[in-house]
């Protein structure tokens, strides 16, 4: 359940549960941020989560579809790379998501380490390098639209279990 705050020119949104503050801004933001939230939960598909033991984790291609099929602007920066040829590469990035006037902006870290390359999966330090800015960008699509990919897991997943 959610509370809403309006005055004549802005909207406050407000998670009564948690507390957390949906939006907030421009009317006219706020109807482009719901939109956006609409479409990307049109776009999410129960095969684009897997469950690892009791918790539900959007796949990576899941994530990279909410980024890159929304109406939104984004732009995905490194910020510091730490790479041991051969031990572990660890990437990490910001993620600067616009929709209308307003601007979020997540941080993210991955780690891979050469120890993960067995079987198919070949070592190379691209390889390596590769697995942790995917990791990097995936945890900070998850702190954006966090919102969205629970709500998906509540009203389907759950509900479909």
């Amino acid at each position: 359940m959610t509370k809403v705050i309006e005055t004549d020119k802005e909207i406050l949104e407000i998670d009564q549960k948690t507390g957390e503050i949906i939006t907030s801004g421009k009317k006219e933001d706020y109807d482009q941020i719901k939109e956006v939230k609409i479409k990307a939960i049109n776009l999410l598909k129960p095969s684009d989560f897997v469950k690892i033991g009791e918790v539900w984790e959007a796949k990576r291609d899941s994530l990279i579809k909410i980024l890159s099929s929304l109406p939104i602007g984004y732009e995905w920066k490194l910020i510091e790379k730490d790479i041991h040829p051969n031990e572990y590469a660890t990437i990490e990035g910001k993620l600067i998501v616009k929709v209308g006037q307003i601007e979020r902006i997540a941080a993210g870290l991955g780690t891979c380490e050469a120890a993960e390359f067995t079987g198919k999966m070949k070592y190379s330090l691209h390889n390596m390098i590769a697995k942790a800015e995917t990791r990097a960008l995936k945890r900070a699509i998850e702190t954006l639209f966090g919102s969205i990919i629970n709500f998906y897991v509540l009203k389907v997943l759950e509900k479909a279990a």
